[in-house]
């Protein structure tokens, strides 16, 4: 089109297609409409050509997304970022050292004090079942020696009489009824030392388990954040070089400046939860441990877990799980001691004893000496048999009775709490399961949409707050996503340690999900 300036066509546009001879140009008078789109549009490609480059910057998908572009920080941003221990810059993997994997601290609990402490409570509970089975069943042999010197004075005449003695005493017991309940009690004991040396090594794991995939929820969230920083950065920029422009307006970079400091202030938060995560995982391995710098950005899709049908993995967690064998085995022991107590109360014991002994002594009396050897040999049978005992053994019946209750109203619970506890696992399992698709439907919209925002806002249709609101929401959804695959993995793990399963053979699949190299951000052993 061209613009007329003759007669009354004076400031009327018309077509700039060539006419032929003899035709005339229509003249087309502007709408009233049109006028502010076209300064729109002109105002448009001003803001375009004037901040291209730095606009063209502003492809959040390459910052929110992995790996990271690299990209420079203020010096103001950066000495934020220092103050609170979160580098301006990723490590290079030249100098970053790998981390320590799930399925090697799994492999290193046994040298846990935890564990360490169960197995020596276990042992120690190992030996008195053996004292106990020997004082019921097996025969004992005891010497003794023996020597004194004996004075006396009869009518004022002093005698005295040096001597001494040695004895060797075997007794064997051919029916201790109370001893025997009370040794089969004890293995019960001794047994369940061991199951709960299995359940607190079990546990060590659960809570490991939890704490380490928390911690590489953490290092993950505090990259996508490191990212998100990165990208407001470059949006800093861009307002800045607008301003100088004349094309901007300061409410532009303070809104920017403080989405940033919301998120130096997110990035602290999860520094510190990443810090107390290390140093749990510390604690329990009793190794020091480097976290995951987060999830792999390279793994394929999430593997999933296979898991027993519910009621199969039911009935197996209460055949195998160590609490309920625990507590089987309590109830056993009780029952023992309450066979010890009515037989303390009532029955006899007997045993057979054989003896030899050597007596010598010397008396001197006025002058006179008179040695005596002594040889005795003894075979017998000794019987006591309990007639009255003034209600001690009525009172120790009804303390093993109500021992008795207690165990296996402690049976009840720990059946029902292992059952309650997989389901749960199963039903979480299930629903971090669909909420990581959700998420993942999540995060490709927002991108979508930031994208669009991206677009309106280079052509001036949209505002600044409404692109740091889309960049705002697609980093809350890949927050929530990086959260719901960690949820998944923590669901399945409780679910295989219920069933016993948790150890480096049945991880193996989720090991390729975790960044080989460590956190840069988790505090150092000392």
């Amino acid at each position: 089109m061209h613009r007329e300036t003759n007669g009354d066509n004076e400031g009327r546009y018309s077509a700039t297609a060539p006419t032929a001879p003899g035709r005339r140009l229509v003249p087309l008078a502007p709408h009233p409409s049109s006028i502010g789109l076209q300064l729109h549009v002109c105002a448009a490609v001003i803001v375009t050509a004037a901040c291209w480059h730095s606009a063209h910057a502003l492809t959040l998908s390459q910052h929110l997304s992995w790996p990271s572009a690299p990209t420079r920080t203020s010096p103001a941003t950066a000495e934020v970022m220092a103050s609170i221990g979160v580098p301006s810059t990723p490590p290079t993997a030249a100098s970053s050292q790998a981390a320590t994997t799930w399925a090697a601290l799994l492999g290193g609990l046994d040298q846990a004090p935890g564990v360490k402490e169960a197995k020596a409570r276990a042992e120690a509970s190992q030996a008195i079942s053996e004292q106990s089975q020997a004082r019921a069943w097996l025969p004992r042999v005891d010497a003794s020696v023996r020597t004194d010197e004996q004075r006396q004075r009869y009518n004022g005449l002093a005698t005295r009489t040096p001597s001494s003695a040695s004895t060797l005493q075997a007794t064997l017991p051919l029916w201790r009824p109370a001893d025997r309940a009370n040794a089969r009690a004890d293995d019960a004991v001794a047994e369940q030392a061991q199951w709960q040396a299995s359940l607190r090594r079990q546990s060590l794991a659960r809570e490991l388990s939890q704490s380490y995939l928390s911690a590489v929820e953490a290092a993950e969230q505090t990259r996508l954040t490191r990212a998100y920083l990165a990208a407001l950065e470059q949006q800093a920029r861009a307002h800045q070089k607008r301003l100088q422009a004349g094309l901007g307006t300061v409410l532009d970079a303070l809104e920017t400046r403080a989405r940033q400091e919301q998120a130096l202030a997110q990035s602290e938060q999860l520094l510190s939860r990443l810090c107390s995560l290390t140093l749990t995982l510390n604690r329990l391995s009793g190794m020091p441990a480097a976290p995951p710098d987060g999830l792999n950005p390279h793994s394929p899709e999430d593997p999933d877990v296979t898991l027993p049908p519910l009621q199969d993995a039911t009935a197996q967690a209460l055949s195998s799980h160590p609490e309920v064998l625990d507590a089987r085995a309590g109830v056993r022991g009780s029952l023992e001691t309450i066979r010890a107590r009515d037989a303390e109360r009532w029955q006899p014991t007997l045993d057979a004893t054989a003896g030899h002994s050597r007596t010598r002594q010397t008396q001197r009396f006025e002058g006179q000496s008179d040695r005596q050897d002594i040889r005795t040999e003894a075979v017998g049978l000794v019987l006591n048999w309990p007639l009255f005992s003034s209600g001690f053994q009525q009172a120790r019946q009804r303390e093993a009775a109500a021992l008795l209750s207690a165990a296996q109203a402690r049976l009840d619970d720990a059946e029902a709490r292992v059952a309650t506890e997989l389901q749960d696992a199963y039903q979480r399992h299930e629903q971090a399961r669909r909420q990581q698709a959700r998420q993942e439907a999540v995060v490709a919209s927002t991108q979508a949409t930031l994208d669009a925002v991206q677009k309106a806002w280079l052509a001036g249709l949209r505002g600044t707050t409404e692109l740091l609101d889309a960049q705002q929401r697609l980093h809350n959804a890949r927050m929530a996503h990086a959260s719901a695959r960690v949820a998944t993995l923590q669901a399945g793990s409780d679910a295989l340690a219920l069933l016993g399963l948790l150890d480096a053979t049945h991880i193996a699949p989720w090991l390729g999900l975790f960044d080989a190299a460590s956190t840069s951000f988790a505090p150092s052993s000392p």
